[in-house]
């Protein structure tokens, strides 16, 4: 059974960070297509997304059509009117509600815009421990599909930052924002994860930024320890509410 279940989670996703290195200028289509095959996989075959958690691969194939522009502003906006557009066809029956769910895309947004503008970071292992942060957070309080699309996740973006350190693949970090906000806010609506647990995983990504020029053993051993810390931290937080108490 465990074998099974990191089968799906991970397979489609490691051959898509494959691929991704093979041909770069498709390399979040190929995360896009690893990610809805693990979720007909787990949760069912579609088509057409209905369910809010079937909108998560169209945050990478979102990335996927701005990154065949060449000025990188004209992408942003492009970005952002196709994250403004998931957003609101995954949360259709909760944005009227709920206003600050267009918070987190806004933060999508203005990342990328300032990587934009001051330069990405470098293999994106702060994105990696984000997802495996909230992959672990989610499946303890309640919902082993979506936390095996945050493990889909972490396993596509850190296969990516492997290839960077071995091989020098370069491709782009922060678009990865848009998917780690989106799994946010599917914990925090769907799962019912307070957000107190969700927001801080975002201080990984920033203080890779911080440290980007910094040796690699450096960087690494940093994120790795805040995102142990924190993880636990969060574990500790929601593990009484959780049904595996």
């Amino acid at each position: 059974m465990g074998a099974a279940l990191l089968l799906q989670t991970l397979a489609a996703p490691l051959g898509a960070a494959l691929l991704s290195w093979r041909w770069p200028r498709l390399d979040y289509l190929w995360g896009a297509l690893a990610l809805w095959l693990v979720g007909t996989l787990v949760g069912g075959t579609y088509l057409l997304p209905v369910k809010a958690w079937q909108w998560l691969p169209l945050t990478l194939a979102a990335v996927a059509l701005v990154s065949q522009l060449s000025n990188r502003w004209l992408g942003l906006g492009l970005f952002a009117l196709q994250g403004a557009l998931i957003w609101w066809l995954g949360f259709a029956s909760l944005i009227q509600g709920t206003p600050e769910l267009w918070l987190a895309v806004l933060a999508a947004v203005l990342w990328l815009g300032w990587t934009h503008r001051h330069g990405d970071s470098r293999e994106g292992l702060g994105f990696t421990l984000a997802f495996i942060w909230l992959a672990l957070v989610i499946g303890i309080d309640g919902s082993l599909l979506i936390a095996q699309l945050a493990g889909a996740l972490a396993a596509f973006a850190g296969l990516r930052a492997l290839l960077t350190m071995l091989t020098g693949f370069k491709g782009a970090v922060a678009p990865l924002g848009l998917a780690l906000a989106f799994m946010q806010m599917l914990a925090w609506q769907y799962v019912e994860v307070p957000l107190l647990a969700l927001l801080p995983v975002w201080l990984l990504p920033l203080f890779e930024w911080l440290l980007r020029t910094r040796s690699l053993p450096v960087r690494w051993a940093v994120l790795i320890a805040s995102a142990a810390m924190g993880t636990g931290l969060s574990l500790w937080f929601v593990w009484p509410q959780a049904s595996l108490y």
